[in-house]
């Protein structure tokens, strides 16, 4: 397995990146404490949505992908187009994210479960079965009717293999589902249209013990009587403050076979890379932005391109750093010991081995280079990687 992985360590000051169901940030135990944490959830769509951003902004199309219950709005869109009838486009979709999703009711448009596809897969179901049916002739209703078994050419039986043969469209990888290969789709309703993505993200945890403060905060009405005394608002909200170790790991032998991203070239891969690598390192969740503002980058990163198995240095850790003089430079300096000991210890070969820090005296790390710039560490981190 070839992989490209990412150790990042990240500080943040006042926050609550990640809340739970009573709105406190989200917590574990690890070595014995409590720790601050981040969901991969959370963090995947802050990656997503930088991503798509970026790939907006360096016109290369390939993040496109969309997770919605309200596929249906999506494929009348297309259909309107085609068959430039509202009501012939308004079936057709129902009929079609019905047999995607299952709908939520009967006679609603809105699917049961969360669908995740891009608009070329939509676009390819609506194109093959405009190839197999005459859409502008035909009634939607039709294709939802039960075939009449023992029927021989029944009419309703071959429409809905129409259907359904459109809908194995959504299994081909198109270019801008580069997206959908990297975090992975999973439809419970039809397990063929279940992909496996080719990243891999740790839930976010502090390297040192965290406990939760509180927050108490008081709103001023303006237009409150001079003569009545107190606050117009009063209320609590929890925060924290932690540096976080992230994993993040790609396998590229997935991603580039013909499930994912084979479609495109090696170069091309590269490229979505590129674009994928910044929004992992740069992406912050939204949560509280305009109250906790606390948008910081990275302060350590360890990228490594090597053959073998994912490997966590989240253990790094598990004895919680101390420290009255800040977290990051300690926890540094654990990372790169945790990870040179597991590199002697289980023989690890990167083929590439790089650091970028965010500080200013001349640290040089034991084991592998240090780069100085974002851009040149991506760029190099990408030549680690096979051009065929």
């Amino acid at each position: 397995m070839k992989l490209l992985e990412l150790h990042l360590l990240q500080s943040f000051p006042v926050t609550c990146l990640n809340r739970d169901d009573v709105g406190s940030p989200k917590s574990a135990f690890f070595g014995g404490v409590p720790r601050a944490r981040v969901s991969s959830q959370c963090w995947k769509r802050a990656i997503r949505l930088l991503a798509q951003q970026l790939s907006q902004e360096h016109n290369l199309p390939r993040f496109r992908g969309i997770r919605t219950k309200e596929i249906a709005a999506k494929l009348r869109e297309i259909l309107l187009h085609r068959l430039g009838d509202p009501e012939k486009a308004d079936r057709w979709a129902a009929v079609l994210a019905d047999q995607i999703g299952v709908a939520a009711a009967e006679g609603e448009a809105r699917t049961s479960v969360l669908l995740y596809f891009s608009p070329r897969q939509l676009e390819a179901v609506v194109d093959r079965l405009s190839t197999e049916i005459n859409l502008k002739e035909l009634e939607s209703s039709d294709a939802g009717a039960a075939p009449r078994r023992g029927r021989k050419g029944d009419p309703q039986a071959a429409l809905q293999n129409a259907v359904k043969n459109a809908l194995k469209a959504l299994k081909t990888p198109p270019e801008d589902a580069a997206d959908i290969a990297i975090f992975g789709r999973m439809v419970a309703s039809d397990p063929e249209l279940t992909l496996e993505g080719a990243g891999l993200f740790s839930h976010a945890l502090s390297t040192h013990e965290v406990a939760n403060d509180v927050d108490f905060f008081s709103a001023v009405d303006d237009l409150r009587p001079e003569e009545e005394a107190g606050a117009g608002h009063i209320g609590t909200l929890e925060f924290n403050t932690a540096c976080y170790y992230r994993y993040v790991g790609l396998n590229w032998d997935l991603l580039s076979d013909s499930n994912h991203l084979k479609i495109l070239s090696p170069k091309e891969r590269k490229q979505v890379l590129d674009v994928f690598l910044r929004a992992v390192i740069l992406a912050v969740p939204q949560a509280r932005k305009n109250s906790m503002f606390g948008h910081t980058p990275p302060g350590t990163i360890l990228g490594l391109v090597r053959d073998g198995q994912p490997l966590s240095l989240a253990n790094a850790f598990e004895v919680p750093v101390r420290s009255s003089n800040g977290y990051l430079a300690r926890s540094r300096q654990r990372l790169e010991e945790h990870y040179a000991l597991l590199r002697q210890a289980f023989g690890l070969s990167p083929i590439r081995e790089l650091w970028l820090f965010l500080d200013t005296d001349n640290f040089a790390p034991k084991v592998g280079t240090r780069v100085d710039t974002l851009d040149a560490f991506i760029s190099q981190l990408l030549e680690g990687l096979p051009d065929e």
